[in-house]
């Protein structure tokens, strides 16, 4: 019961923050929600709130990366495979190496895989909190691509080097061979994974009718069944969602009430569980600050200390590496080497490196013991984790709205109008080539037909010039016409003397008058 109670607060929660997000409108949306979360802190049922990452991993990361994944076509992850890989691969291994390194040369007492530990829990990204902080401004294209797509797939190698660096600590020894081995069987054994979902939609008997809850099923089955078999849940879901896309693309012109349907409450999920991260995010706070005040002061600005040089490493590894990349790959996402502004994409790149959901979880994932002992520093390891989100998000929510430009409608309705009658006459030849009954296949083009904007620009002004105009013309032609000649001698003199008041009339009045039966 408690659960429930637990996730109807966030959904009220969710709800109070979207109504007073539209009247501070200038405070980031993210903020807006970990205030709440430390609000919600204080209610009876969040309590000594201990999250569980297996759960927050399966019930909110899962369908969030099964999300991101739907959003990227296989073509384009093919086109763009090597620079995924050193975006989500390369540079997240590096940048974990060097925040490694660094963390041990300041705490000595820790031990190389404990340091690790905690670079593989800060190194991944989180494109949706960048969204939340640039929801009024214009990414710029190649970066914003970029971002996406390191933050879909380096969370996944996070995780394996947390899980290499806890392995290390429990047997106190690492082998590189064994180290690759795991990587690639958890990488490779994740998307194989994903071909028993397409299985299933394939061979289906009613589309339309398991679409839907196969769709919705996805992600949370996925997971569990990767993680099973022991391979990568996370890469799993990406890959089921990227498969998904596709699917969608096969089904867009045939179920399109299905589409429409999975993509509302994809959206709506999406939305909600993103909220639900930062809420969470504002629960576990007092429980951190309580870890760290027991430390006292010094011992908390220490961790403060080595948060605030940890983000700093991570930013100049990000800024170097999307600087002097070379390859061109890289150059897709930030221009030619040479450009000029090349070190203002790269400078939007480090700044963008936000910390958010998956590094949350990670933090809370470390187990209490270890090998039969106390985890060493388990506390201080969550206390800069928790930190480093939220230097990341204050610095790129101050940062970025001054790097980037205001959003602006780089279209009219003109515009609008002019697209989506092209998209009605594409459907409508589409369905006239593959419908053979006359009756349905004219019932449908009707329809289509009504889809099509007709919408006028109205200005009032001209509208009411032009009416007079017209009203005086007609009023002139109608005029000469009662007083010519050839109808003079047609009707007679009663029956014009009866028009012209008639007229006169209705000139006056400027109104309709309903004519006699006579």
């Amino acid at each position: 019961m408690n659960e429930f109670y637990l996730v109807a607060l966030l959904l009220v929660g969710v709800i109070v923050v979207n109504v007073v997000k539209q009247l501070v409108p200038r405070i980031p949306e993210a903020f807006l929600l970990i205030a709440m979360g430390w609000g919600l802190s204080f209610m009876p049922v969040f309590h000594n709130f201990q999250l569980e990452p297996e759960f927050f991993m399966l019930l909110i990361i899962a369908p969030l990366m099964f999300i991101d994944g739907q959003k990227q076509s296989f073509a384009n992850i093919r086109k763009r495979f090597q620079g995924i890989f050193l975006l989500s691969v390369v540079l997240a291994v590096v940048t974990a190496v060097v925040v490694g390194v660094m963390t041990k040369q300041i705490e000595a007492q820790w031990t190389f895989p404990l340091a690790l530990a905690l670079a593989a829990i800060v190194t991944p990204t989180d494109a949706v909190a960048v969204k939340s902080m640039t929801g009024n401004n214009d990414m710029p294209k190649g970066v914003g691509e970029a971002l996406e797509l390191e933050s879909l797939f380096n969370d996944a190698t996070g995780l394996v080097m947390l899980d290499l660096a806890l392995s290390v600590l429990s047997k106190g020894t690492f082998s590189v061979v064994e180290g690759i081995g795991h990587f690639l069987f958890v990488a490779v054994g994740g998307v194989l994974l994903v071909m028993l979902r397409f299985n299933l939609n394939r061979h289906g008997k009613n589309p339309e009718l398991t679409t839907i809850p196969i769709s919705l099923l996805t992600p949370f089955a996925i997971y569990l069944l990767a993680e099973h078999f022991g391979v990568s849940g996370i890469l799993a879901v990406v890959a089921t969602g990227i498969e998904h896309n596709w699917e969608a693309d096969r089904l867009r012109l045939t179920s399109t009430n299905v589409q429409l349907t999975s993509r509302t409450i994809w959206n709506i999920l999406a939305d909600i569980l993103n909220d639900f991260v930062f809420l969470i995010l504002g629960i576990s706070l007092p429980e951190v600050a309580r870890n760290v005040t027991q430390m006292g002061w010094q011992g908390a600005a220490a961790l403060l200390g080595v948060s605030v040089l940890v983000y700093v490493v991570m930013w100049i590894v990000r800024y170097v590496w999307a600087l002097r990349g070379d390859s061109a790959s890289i150059s897709a996402f930030f221009g030619d080497r040479k450009s000029d502004e090349r070190p203002f994409f790269a400078r939007l790149f480090a700044v963008s490196g936000i910390h958010g959901t998956v590094t949350l979880a990670m933090a809370f994932s470390l187990p209490n013991k270890i090998a039969g002992h106390a985890f060493p520093y388990r506390d201080e390891l969550i206390a800069i984790a928790t930190f480093v989100i939220l230097i990341s998000m204050v610095v790129s929510s101050i940062v970025l709205p001054r790097m980037l430009p205001q959003k602006t409608e780089a279209y009219t309705m003109a515009d609008l109008d002019h697209i989506r009658n092209k998209m009605v006459d594409y459907v409508i030849l589409q369905m006239r080539s593959q419908i053979e009954d006359h009756a349905v296949r004219e019932a449908l083009t009707d329809q289509l037909q009504s889809q099509k904007s007709n919408r006028l620009t109205v200005d009032r002004a001209q509208s009411t010039a032009n009416y007079n105009a017209l009203l005086s013309e007609t009023k002139e032609v109608v005029d000469n016409f009662l007083h010519c000649e050839d109808v003079n001698n047609r009707y007679s003199q009663k029956s014009l003397i009866f028009m012209t008041k008639y007229y006169d009339a209705y000139w006056s009045n400027q109104n309709v008058i309903t004519l006699p039966c006579e």
